[in-house]
């Protein structure tokens, strides 16, 4: 007879099991530094639509064609963040030569700020 592995959390009391989980969610907001005036924030993603649709930034589909006119690969991420004040789209692109290469695109003028690892 084949027996399945049981998880840890399943041979472990349901008391040691609580405990566990509660000292990890009070250790957890030690273990992520709040983010301080002019460092790198997430931008408001809900928001995202409107500032397209109000023209105050480019659409990732254009900010994509700029991107790869400028570093042929494909792009393999997309995110946008909130860096002093602007709102940049950071695009990882893997190029054929297997390099990968991010580049962070300005959202709205839609220029290329800077490219690593090219």
């Amino acid at each position: 007879m084949t027996r399945t592995p049981r998880s840890l959390l399943s041979r472990l009391p349901v008391r040691l099991a609580a405990l566990a989980l509660s000292a990890l969610v009070a250790v957890l907001p030690v273990a992520m530094p709040a983010k301080a005036d002019g460092e790198v924030q997430e931008s408001a993603h809900d928001e995202l639509p409107d500032d397209v649709a109000s023209g105050r930034i480019k659409s990732l589909a254009e900010l994509r064609r700029t991107v790869t006119a400028r570093v042929p690969g494909d792009i393999v991420s997309a995110r946008i963040e909130l860096e002093h004040g602007l709102e940049l789209y950071e695009f990882r692109v893997l190029r054929a030569d297997g390099r990968l290469v991010e580049v962070e695109v300005d959202a709205r003028s839609g220029q290329i700020r800077e490219i690593e690892n090219d």
